[in-house]
């Protein structure tokens, strides 16, 4: 078995120095989940420095998803976060430390394979996570050397060319009228389809732990079904429910506040509901409220819909439910 630590940088002697030269004195750890299992390695090379490390055991989506309360409750005065880059989000009043957790994989196969998918398509648009950005580039050279025009999108507020979120899409977008199609890199199919979702362009991803690709468009397109479903049903509810997130990076009351309005304007009744953790379980003590507006996380509604009783749609498919947005322009812009 291949440990973690092989397969990803967690920059354990960067860690050390940071904690030394900053003098922290009780540190409070986020992992994402495929990342907690070190949780015990991590503690120990912090516990090295002289300081108190407090592992957060909470759900950590990414970087909107601070634990700067948590932080402020436990009086510590470093946070390490793993497995995401910076953000531009809330400042916090205490130190945060980001570790990219960059993964130490051979792409070549990945991609090489990927090529039975494309072989028909010249212009082709790159995308990937955090973990394989600092392998981009070597991509580039396998498509190039394939006769193929590579485009990597950079917006401003994404730290790396070519870099997806799972709530943000903009370095796909910006080049998507300029392919074919997209090639991602990175494990599983969550930001693949988040591509397709967002440009609706034929989609690969291309996995290094698996050294093989796949095409996403049919997965994409059963979860686009899932959406007209619940918009369909949300478009008959009177009473609504406006989900206010209250992780760092997640909260927009602006935003939510201009829903309500919106809803209350068409005539349905809408309450705020502020939560941190979005689950079926919280949703479940409101029953007499019929369909819900998500403002924090977009991720929720997109790949998590059958966990919910009710139709949990995004601000604009609630103004698809509205009447105020068609469903073909919905579409033509773009789900995420």
């Amino acid at each position: 078995m291949i440990k973690l630590t092989a397969i990803f940088d967690l920059e354990f002697d960067r860690m050390r120095e940071e904690i030394r030269r900053r003098g922290a004195r009780r540190i409070l750890v986020q992992l994402p989940e495929g990342l907690k299992s070190k949780a015990p390695k991590i503690a120990s090379i912090i516990e090295e420095t002289g300081a108190t490390v407090v592992i957060s055991a909470d759900p950590c989506y990414g970087a909107c998803d601070l634990a700067i309360n948590e932080a402020k409750s436990l009086s510590a005065d470093l946070i390490i976060h793993y497995g995401h880059s910076e953000l531009a989000v809330k400042s916090s009043d205490i130190p945060i430390l980001y570790f990219e957790a960059k993964a130490n994989v051979s792409i070549e196969n990945a991609v090489k394979d990927a090529m039975k998918y494309l072989e028909s398509l010249d212009n082709i648009g790159l995308t990937t996570t955090v973990q394989h950005v600092h392998k981009l580039s070597e991509a580039e050279d396998i498509l190039r050397k394939a006769g193929k025009k590579v485009y990597v999108g950079h917006e401003p507020g994404l730290k790396y060319p070519g870099q997806v979120l799972g709530c943000d899409y903009r370095n796909a977008k910006i080049i998507s009228n300029a392919v074919d199609a997209f090639l991602f890199i990175g494990g599983g199919i969550f930001h693949a389809v988040g591509v397709f979702l967002a440009t609706m362009k034929p989609t690969i991803a291309a996995d290094p732990f698996e050294s093989k690709a796949r095409r996403i468009d049919d997965y994409a397109k059963r979860v686009i079904a899932v959406r007209w479903a619940d918009i369909s049903e949300a478009s008959r509810a009177r009473r609504w429910g406006v989900i206010v997130g209250l992780k760092s990076g997640q909260m927009n009351i602006e935003s939510a506040l201009r829903i309500k309005g919106e809803l209350e304007e068409a005539g349905r009744e809408a309450i705020l509901l502020a939560l941190r953790e979005i689950t079926p379980d919280a949703l479940m003590e409101f029953p007499s409220i019929e369909a819900y507006v998500n403002t924090a996380c977009p991720r929720i509604s997109f790949y998590e819909p059958k966990k919910f009783s009710k139709p949990v749609l995004t601000p604009r498919e609630m103004r698809v439910a509205l009447g105020k947005i068609s469903w073909e322009d919905y579409l033509e812009l773009g789900l995420l």
